[in-house]
Parts: C-alpha cells; structure tokens; sequence
C-alpha cells in the first residue's frame, strides 16, 4: 500500500509543541519516502492519539476508507520504555564500545517494535522497515522525543 499522505488528528496536533511538530513531519517524510507494502492502493494514513491507543485510519486518495486499526498503547509501552532508556543511556554512555553495544540494543529493541506493527497491520501488507519507520512516528506522538539526544538514527562510530 503506498502511502501518499499521513495526517495526524488535529488534538494531537494542538498538543504539540512547534519542534514537535517538525519532527513529527521529518518522520513522516521519512516514513512516505521508503513506504512499502503488498497492497496496492494508494493510501493516506490518519493517525489519531488517544489515552488508550493509537488509531491508524487509512482511506483512499478519493476519501473512501480501506480499512482502520487500533493499535492500544499496552501493546507498544514496553517497547517505546526500553527504546527510550537505551536512548537516555547512550547520551550518558563512556567509551565507544558501550555506545555501540548500547546502539545495537537499541536497533533491536526498533526491530521489535517494528514486527508487532508489521503483524498488527499484516492485512495491509507493510514491510518491516515501514512498520519500524511507523513505530517511529508513533513513538514521538506519544512521547516528546525532542528533549531526547539520540533519539533518531543510528551511529557510525568506526
């Protein structure tokens, strides 16, 4: 299913600080650039933010719907936890070999993440790299990731 578009609802957005918003549009773009998927309709992707769970509407260009889900925050608050200790780890790490051990966990802990979101939305057919780049998005609407150093990417130390 390619993604030609993501909306996030307009509470989460109100919510949002001005940095949160430009990064919550950098992963969009990162998301709808490598977007892939066995279905082939063209879709745009609503994201709404509750207090229980996040809920993924997709509709067509033309506005008729392809299919919705709940994703309930209980299934990804491990994952966003041990993502977000990692993160805070690596900013206090000493020495390269503990950055690397501590950026390897971290890939994996996304990679995780990632397959519960591919099982999740298996009827829509994402890859693995598009539900990873789903699971970031979602990640920073639920926590402001903006006030967390090495929150995005991955280090090349050698």
């Amino acid at each position: 299913m390619p993604l030609s578009a993501v909306v996030i609802d307009e509470r989460t957005l109100q919510r949002g600080s001005e940095a949160q918003h430009v990064d919550w549009e950098a992963s969009i773009r990162e998301l709808l650039s490598k977007a892939r998927s066995s279905v082939e309709d063209v879709a745009t992707l609503h994201v709404s933010v509750t207090e229980q769970q996040f809920a993924l509407d997709f509709r067509s260009d033309e506005g008729l719907e392809l299919g919705a889900i709940t994703i309930p925050h209980d299934l990804l608050s491990q994952h966003i936890t041990e993502y977000i200790d990692i993160v805070r780890q690596i900013a206090e790490a000493n020495g390269v070999n503990q950055m690397e051990a501590l950026d390897m966990a971290k890939k994996v802990t996304h990679d995780r993440a990632g397959r519960v979101l591919k099982r999740e939305l298996r009827e829509f057919g994402f890859d693995l790299e598009t539900a990873r780049r789903l699971f970031t998005l979602l990640l920073s609407l639920r926590v402001d990731t903006t006030r967390l150093v090495g929150i995005h990417g991955h280090r090349r130390i050698r």
